[in-house]
């Protein structure tokens, strides 16, 4: 089911434009005694009681067109902060994903340490962002509860730390990771050669 159709992004502003008018600071603006005026509350659902029921009382309400700048600026600068750290995520997750299509070739062909780290690394920042989102996407706290994604985040942390540890042991330790890759398709070579 295509969500935009149940509900419109323009509806969410509406809401939120309405969650302004009734918080302190919002938009709404009292220019009366008080005493004669309720206080706005900061809830959407006491919307009704924060327009005064005793409009006789107090008829100087006025509501701004604008929100005031500090206010616009502080939420600016909250949704540019959240935002810009997945940007930057994303973007480094890209650059690792492209690096790797002349990374891999590179350290098949060179067999060098270094190469071997590099792949390593790269590989299993790859896998880890990889299994990550599909965590993120199958193990909701909505659904699943709090315990399963906490888990699920532990195991996928010490699966990935033992899987570069292991790459790492096999490259200082061993023959090298592009060595054990060009052996491994080295196995079927043989037997064909045989027959």
């Amino acid at each position: 089911m295509n969500f935009g159709r149940v509900a419109n992004i323009n509806i969410f502003r509406k809401v939120r434009q309405l969650e302004t008018l009734v918080k302190p600071g919002g938009l709404l603006v009292r220019s009366c005694n008080p005493t004669q005026c309720p206080r706005a509350t900061s809830s959407l659902a006491n919307l009704s009681r924060s327009v005064v029921p005793n409009a006789s009382n107090c008829s100087k309400y006025r509501i701004l067109s604008k929100l005031p700048a500090q206010l616009t600026v502080s939420m600016t600068q909250t949704r540019a902060a959240s935002v810009h750290d997945h940007v930057r995520l994303w973007v480094i997750e890209r650059i690792v994903a492209a690096s790797l299509l002349s990374l891999i070739p590179a350290a098949l062909l060179f067999e060098n340490k270094l190469l071997d780290i590099l792949m390593a690394v790269a590989v299993v920042m790859h896998t880890h962002w990889g299994l990550e989102a599909i965590v993120l996407d199958y193990a909701r706290p909505i659904v699943v509860g709090t315990l399963v994604p906490k888990l699920a985040f532990l195991m996928l942390n010490l699966i990935s730390a033992a899987t570069l540890a292991g790459l790492l042991v096999l490259i200082y330790n061993g023959p090298g990771l592009a060595k054990v890759i060009k052996d491994g398709w080295e196995i079927g070579k043989d037997r064909q050669n045989a027959s």
